[in-house]
């Protein structure tokens, strides 16, 4: 739930979403507000990427709705990756924003140097079907940070990435503060560097935790104790 203070971007209210015979949520409600930095966790198979779709807008409920602010952008990274293979990194990444535009970015030749090992043509004129998978994975990377967003849902974000470019994502995301980030991820310490709530999916349930995965960690145990 929002305070006061913070503004509520997207919600779900009862949202329910099988596969076949396999419940994987069951009424499920919360919320995302300006500025949160959620990190998702759970067994395999129990819904996390599951939830972020749903709530990205990718992929439906069975019952229960999710809403979104009238003027809320969502951006999406999802494990899939998007259907660009044959264009370039270029039209992919920048879309059609002129050169003397987005060259004269101080963010935008950031994030292209450190996912894409700069912004030479060379390097932006290649095409998406001649990548290797990693390369692919920070070119739609690279394209979600560089659109501007309300609320960014990354899907593994890490991965394919070095432990250079993990610390530098980390830095980039917290020099964003405005915008919420719901992530998966199973590197820790980028969780802990990022991240301000933790929800677990776990039996169809979200359970809402605050602090970092560390701080998860902990509260879990507690409630563990207390409930034996």
């Amino acid at each position: 739930m929002a305070s006061p203070q913070q503004v509520n971007l997207l919600s779900c209210e009862n949202v329910s979403k099988a596969f076949g015979e396999r419940p994987l949520l069951r009424d499920v409600s919360l919320g995302v507000s300006k500025g949160e930095r959620i990190g998702v966790v759970g067994r395999n198979g129990a819904g996390k990427s599951t939830l972020l779709r749903v709530l990205a807008g990718a992929e439906p409920p069975n019952s229960g709705r999710v809403t979104r602010g009238a003027s809320v952008v969502v951006g999406e990274l999802d494990q899939v990756g998007t259907s660009a293979e044959h264009a370039t990194i270029r039209s992919h990444v920048l879309g059609d924003r002129d050169e003397h535009d987005w060259a004269g970015d101080s963010a935008v030749r950031e994030i292209l140097t450190a996912l894409l090992g700069g912004f030479q043509s060379e390097q932006l004129d290649r095409r998406i079907s001649d990548l290797s998978g990693g390369e692919r994975r920070r070119a739609y990377l690279a394209e979600q940070l560089i659109r501007e967003v309300d609320v960014l849902f990354l899907d593994e974000p890490t991965n394919h990435l070095d432990v250079e470019i993990i610390a530098w994502l980390a830095a980039h995301l917290k020099g964003r503060p405005k915008i919420a980030i719901v992530t998966v991820t199973h590197d820790r310490w980028f969780l802990d560097e990022v991240c301000d709530h933790m929800w677990e999916v776990v039996g169809g349930n979200v359970e809402e935790y605050v602090g970092g995965y560390s701080a998860y960690v902990l509260a879990k145990a507690e409630r563990m104790r207390q409930d034996a």
